[in-house]
């Protein structure tokens, strides 16, 4: 039996770590764990309630403060939330648990539009991890400065944080999320030769060492790249190549949208009907599948081109 594209992972947004604690500490609480569950189901009410309970036992509680500084981020409130987060630095007892802390509290930062305070907590997580002899989590340190120099358009930046985290790469997955960086940059750069290169790269150790999904979303971007540098054959060629994988695999979100953009690139290399029936199709698969995100964006597609 072939195993299911849309059943292989599904797409989450998981925060970068749900309970600070490594293999040394003690096990954490039920009502540690049902905090941070709230949290990451986005119910900032229901994880509060949990916090200031625990925080009722231990005003210090390493754990209650980051939850809490976690629940307050859901609803908007900056300033409270970094209060408690930046307790929650005082109160960890361990190394690891204020790595986890910094980089929470530059996620803070991030989403509030503050760089420079995003950059300087994501430094100080790296300069604990130089303590420790932490390369995993300086790595992410490094990507995380990259995204947030990428954010705001500072693409030197983001480069050579980007190029570090490749240094610190450790294995396949790693390598091929460090590649898809640089590729990105490089696309907003300009740079579309360089661009496909290191895309190029991600999609083989996507294909080795990561999941279906990853593949396929590895290959879509290296399919833009191609269209980006005016490759419409080539991006022709690989979409084709994406969508097969797609049948093949029962993925049939991505058969959709590597079609839209193979009909992009038919297009733009000239086949203008070919290209009307194909978008027709991705549309109204996407629409059958329930993927309204992705139909809207064919269906603007379509208006746009004049198809």
């Amino acid at each position: 039996m072939k195993i299911k594209l849309e059943n292989t992972l599904k797409i989450f947004f998981i925060a970068l770590i749900l309970i600070s604690f490594n293999v040394f500490s003690k096990e954490p609480s039920k009502e540690v764990l049902a905090c941070n569950e709230a949290v990451n189901k986005g119910d900032a009410d229901t994880a509060l309630q949990y916090a200031e309970a625990i925080l009722e036992k231990n005003s210090s509680d390493h754990e209650g403060l980051l939850c809490k500084g976690r629940a307050l981020k859901i609803q908007g409130k900056y300033a409270e939330s970094l209060t408690a987060m930046q307790s929650a630095v005082e109160a960890a007892k361990e190394p690891f648990a204020k790595t986890i802390t910094y980089i929470l509290i530059g996620n803070l930062h991030q989403s509030n539009d503050k760089p420079e305070e995003a950059i300087a907590s994501y430094t100080k997580s790296i300069e604990i991890c130089a303590q420790t002899g932490n390369q995993t989590y300086t790595r992410i340190n490094h990507n995380l400065i990259g995204d947030t120099h990428r954010k705001h358009n500072d693409l030197n930046a983001a480069l050579d944080s980007y190029a570090t985290g490749l240094r610190l790469a450790n294995n396949d997955n790693e390598r091929a999320e460090s590649f898809e960086n640089l590729a990105k940059i490089y696309n907003a750069q300009g740079n579309h030769d360089k661009a496909i290169e290191f895309q190029l790269k991600a999609v083989v150790m996507q294909k080795q060492a990561g999941s279906l999904t990853a593949y396929a979303d590895s290959s879509l971007l290296l399919g833009q790249y191609f269209y980006d540098a005016k490759n419409y054959p080539e991006a022709e060629r690989h979409y084709k190549k994406l969508v097969k994988f797609a049948k093949d695999n029962g993925g049939a979100y991505y058969e959709a949208s590597a079609n839209y953009h193979l009909a992009e690139a038919m297009y733009a290399n000239g086949d203008k009907a070919g290209a009307q029936a194909l978008i027709v199709g991705a549309r109204e698969q996407a629409e059958k599948i329930g993927a309204k995100q992705l139909a809207a964006e064919i269906a603007a597609a379509e208006q746009k081109l004049k198809i």
